[in-house]
């Protein structure tokens, strides 16, 4: 059953007291390349789900031309809560995600995409079971019971699958959705292995997966991935050979 921010600690100011900087709990981490017209729309959506939790956003853009940059800052202009990393010479959302994690502060931090395809309602679920230290890491999932891929382009939908079985089998990986790019877990896990992550490639939680795996305790919450509104698919050829890549790196590692 979906849990509510309400069964969290609530860190908003009381009714009629001075409104003081609160600690940040958890961390927002989203990468964007070319996703101006939807910065707006998820903050509004973090806004919502998000209330009565100390929370912060933090939006890594590799350098958009459309002025997701600039968008960001401009909210940010209005919101202490919203912050922008703009990196300039440097691409690909792996090495995003961790800059993003490390800039942060807060216990808990979480990693979504731009594109308002993950289920931002589910973060409070997620945040309770880190904090009530159930788990390590949390991954929104697609494919335990209760969650849905149906946002997914069929080709899309094919190769999803096919990498998951890939990485389930050759990996030994055994998550449900270890392509997920929607997670959330303990900042001091990240710290411990930061340095042995590959900045190259799309697919962090993999990565940090593989890396950690014998340590981490893992829990799923499923979620129903939407269809994008605004904006282009990144998927691309690239990103599969990049996928073969670290499932072959891993392999030869281990």
């Amino acid at each position: 059953m979906r849990m509510s921010a309400a069964s969290l600690p609530d860190t908003s100011p009381s009714p009629g007291a001075v409104a003081q900087p609160q600690p940040v709990v958890l961390s927002v981490v989203i990468p964007t390349f070319n996703e101006r017209q939807n910065i707006r729309e998820i903050v509004s959506r973090l806004d919502r789900t998000l209330a009565g939790i100390a929370w912060e956003a933090i939006f890594v853009d590799d350098n958009s031309p459309d002025g997701t940059a600039v968008e960001v800052k401009n909210v940010a202009a209005d919101d202490r809560r919203i912050r922008c990393l703009k990196r300039l010479g440097r691409r690909g959302l792996a090495g995003a995600c961790i800059e993003g994690m490390l800039a942060s502060s807060a216990p808990y931090v979480a990693v979504m995409d731009a594109d308002l395809q993950h289920d931002e309602r589910i973060l409070p679920d997620m945040l309770a079971a880190l904090s009530t230290d159930k788990a390590d890491l949390v991954v929104g999932s697609r494919y335990v019971s209760g969650g849905s891929a149906d946002g997914l382009a069929p080709s899309r939908a094919k190769i999803s699958r096919t990498a998951t079985g890939l990485a389930r089998k050759m990996l030994g990986v055994d998550i449900s959705d270890p392509m997920s790019g929607f997670f959330m877990l303990r900042r001091d896990k990240l710290d411990n292995i930061a340095d042995q992550l590959s900045t190259i490639g799309f697919k962090i939680l993999l990565d940090i997966l593989m890396t950690d795996q014998e340590h981490l305790r893992v829990i799923e919450i499923p979620y129903e991935f939407r269809e994008r509104a605004f904006g282009e698919s990144k998927f691309d050829a690239q990103v599969g050979l990049e996928f073969l890549g670290l499932c072959s790196a891993s392999l030869r590692a281990a």
